[in-house]
């Protein structure tokens, strides 16, 4: 099978290089903030500017009301990169240092706030740091009898998934989409599921009810390889052999040598009616309450059966817009035509309550033993991470990343600078950001509650935007400093040197190169004492990689080396600290810290429904219609717009459109062609309707990644409510109402 799948937003790279939005020199606005006047500086201007604002916000509110915005865009480079932001804590939780040489040095000398990105981290921070669900490789897809493509598109999203989807197709798997849009994936597909947005973990609890009713339950891997049969005592904690007073087990050696001991979980032994190791114990009891040396204890199975008896296949019904008779037959599909996978992505992640479908996924897979073995899993999104092609450093050299002295960083998602500029306070102290500093990120063209968050913005002093193009943010502040592509700089991610091929465009400077600038204008001359290839020697020239082949020149040389192709041939084993799969959480810190409750109730499968995004929502009355954005292969994220190659082919005419349901078009006297107007109470967007029966009865699909000079009115984000949710703090961009009429 071919891994040779790239996209036509690739082929259509080299024209970002010469886009007609390129920003080619330092801009100041001279009017009002958006009003689009524009002087170029020279850039000992733009940088003695940004060095004087930020020192007068130091000197009068201290360091921390410097805030830096990083997102994921031209950026994700060892030097420049923007690091992964489910992995950074907040107030109560170390900050993990994964951005690059050239941020990580200047944030750490001046003390800023980093504003961090929200983006798909549902998914990032609650499947892979909180749950640390394991997956499998695409390769093994082929091996699967039936799959749910659920919240994923691997026909225009994730693009390599595609092919070993269709060898398993040629193989005999039955393919399932559960997707309120018809994508191309779906066309494919043997059954489509046109889901209500936000609903899509009602289903999951549903179809785990159904399993459970109809004795479907693989009991062997609930009881051996679940935390199902694991002991939680009334205060929601594990039970373990400590509080039994048994002796700690033997663990493996720690890095001293000596063996480490563990104070394992402990479980019931139904065959000699005593406690014992959750390690050691087959087949343990799964039901049960037990009196544990006067402790009352339960199963966590028995915990989750409780709360999942509500959720029934008839409700779910009713909630998801679903025909109860389907979602019998797909779990039944599920639990029966095993190996089955629940390949899942970013689909499903942008309401207030999707963090809730990643804990229920590994309760479904673990009820029908689909985790494991050869095509099974429940955490396929980034499954291509498990094949290996090319060869990784195998050591790097991280101590340039951290300076001596080194200031505490307050790390908050960015969207909370609404809330921060509205009422002086974050976590219940007073705080302010007087001035902001955006790179690799648009938030007012992709981020959540673009109305509220432009609101914001007018508030702070002083806005900087480091950044190759004119975006909406751009045009937003008080000086845009140009940024040179990837091409146009030499940088390495994760297992390339991505070389430079041309010079910079008009007088365009790299991050690192303007951060130095910044530094020196404030006065840190010897904060960055390499320059950047020196910095990434340092990191990649240890010895080990030396002795591999693996190191700066031998990068420079190839740019890519290629080794032995490998993959993983079934799922990997969990590697969280249960050693089970995991649908019960003991304690989790959320991502954002500012005083919330985590319940005993968002410790386990439940559903809640989302902000606004519910059919029973009473605000449905004025705005009866679900907001839905998407992606495809022809526009994604907001760098690739204003491309002439790509204007070919995507939009109606080479402009954005929204996509409505033939029966509410009909309501409302729309045809395709005609310009409509969607709006609510956070703003509205005037584009061109397409008339198709491929949507959801109730949902309106928006564009996501065209820029708002494109539309004819407004912006499709301006539409989205500023609902940041408590657990994962995630851009929950399509949880919104609205109503739609002709313009």
């Amino acid at each position: 099978m071919t891994h040779q799948n790239g996209c036509v937003k690739g082929h259509s790279n080299p024209l970002r290089l010469y886009a007609t939005n390129r920003v080619l020199y330092p801009m100041r606005q001279t009017g009002e903030r958006g009003s689009d006047n524009w002087e170029q500086v020279s850039w000992d201007e733009a940088l003695s500017l940004v060095a004087e604002k930020f020192q007068a916000a130091i000197d009068e509110y201290g360091p921390e009301s410097i805030g830096v915005w990083i997102g994921g865009g031209n950026s994700g480079g060892y030097i420049t990169g923007a690091g992964t932001s489910a992995t950074y804590g907040a107030n109560s939780q170390p900050r993990v240092l994964t951005a690059g040489i050239a941020q990580e040095r200047f944030v750490q000398t001046v003390g800023c706030t980093i504003l961090t990105m929200s983006f798909d981290v549902a998914q990032l921070f609650f499947q892979f740091s909180v749950l640390q669900a394991p997956f499998n490789s695409i390769e093994d897809f082929q091996n699967s009898k039936t799959i749910l493509l659920w919240g994923a598109n691997p026909t225009d999203a994730q693009r390599a998934h595609w092919p070993f989807i269709c060898k398993a197709k040629e193989n005999g798997a039955r393919l399932i989409t559960i997707d309120p849009q018809y994508t191309n994936a779906a066309a494919h597909s043997d059954t489509w599921v046109p889901i209500r947005v936000g609903s899509d973990a009602a289903m999951a609890l549903a179809m785990c009810n159904y399993i459970i009713d109809n004795d479907l339950v693989d009991y062997d891997y609930m009881r051996n390889k679940s935390v199902g049969p694991l002991l939680i005592k009334e205060d929601g904690r594990y039970l373990r052999l400590s509080d039994l007073g048994m002796d700690l087990e033997e663990g493996s050696a720690g890095s001293d040598g000596e063996p480490t001991h563990l104070d394992s979980i402990a479980v019931y032994d139904e065959k000699t009616q005593t406690f014992g190791s959750s390690r050691t114990v087959a087949d343990p009891a799964l039901t049960g309450s037990f009196d544990a040396d006067g402790t009352s204890v339960r199963t966590v199975y028995d915990l989750v059966l409780e709360n999942l008896m509500p959720f029934t296949v008839e409700w779910a019904a009713e909630e998801c817009g679903v025909p109860a008779a389907q979602i019998e037959e797909i779990a039944q599909v599920y639990a029966t035509n095993k190996p089955a996978l629940l390949s899942n992505n970013w689909g499903i992640e942008h309401t207030w309550n999707s963090w809730r479908v990643y804990l229920a996924f590994p309760l479904l897979a673990s009820l029908t033993g689909n985790f494991g073995v050869p095509g099974s899993g429940y955490s396929s999104g980034f499954s291509s991470a498990a094949s290996k092609l090319t060869k990784a450093p195998i050591t790097n050299d991280w101590s340039d990343r951290t300076i001596a002295d080194a200031k505490t960083n307050k790390v908050i998602t960015g969207e909370y600078l609404y809330e921060i500029m509205e009422t002086g306070t974050w976590a219940g102290e007073d705080f302010t950001i007087r001035c902001l500093y955006t790179l690799a990120s648009n938030p007012l063209h992709s981020s959540l509650g673009a109305t509220y968050l432009r609101e914001a913005i007018s508030k702070v002093d002083f806005v900087v935007v480091a950044d190759p193009f004119m975006t909406d943010t751009a045009k937003w502040a008080d000086l845009v400093l140009p940024v040179a592509l990837s091409w146009e700089s030499e940088d390495f991610i994760g297992t390339y040197m991505m070389q430079k091929a041309v010079e910079p465009a008009g007088e365009c400077q790299t991050d690192f190169e303007i951060f130095k600038g910044i530094a020196e204008h404030m006065g840190y001359d010897d904060l960055y004492t390499k320059s950047a290839e020196e910095y990434l020697r340092a990191i990649l020239d240890t010895p080990e990689n030396i002795e591999a082949g693996v190191a700066y020149d031998d990068y420079k040389e190839k740019g890519i080396i290629f080794g032995e192709f490998e993959y993983a041939e079934s799922v990997l084993p969990e590697f969280n600290p249960t050693g089970r799969t995991q649908f019960y959480l003991e304690e989790f810190e959320p991502r954002d810290d500012y005083g919330q409750e985590v319940r005993p109730i968002d410790r386990i499968p439940y559903y809640e429904h989302a902000y606004e995004a519910y059919q029973s929502n009473p605000l449905r009355e004025r705005y009866p219609l679900f907001g839905l954005s998407y992606h495809d292969n022809y526009h994604a994220q907001g760098m690739f717009t204003h491309n002439p190659l790509l204007d070919e082919f995507r939009g109606y005419e080479g402009k954005p459109y929204m996509r409505i349901h033939e029966d509410a078009a009909a309501e409302r006297g729309i045809r395709t062609g005609d310009a409509v107007r969607v709006f609510n109470d956070h703003g509205s967007c005037t584009l061109t309707a397409v008339v198709t029966k491929g949507i959801q009865a109730e949902t309106v699909l928006m564009p996501h990644g065209w820029q708002e000079d494109e539309f004819i009115e407004g912006h499709p984000q301006q539409l989205t409510a500023m609902c940041l949710d408590p657990i994962t703090s995630n851009d929950n961009f399509n949880d919104w109402l609205c109503q739609v009429e002709k313009a």
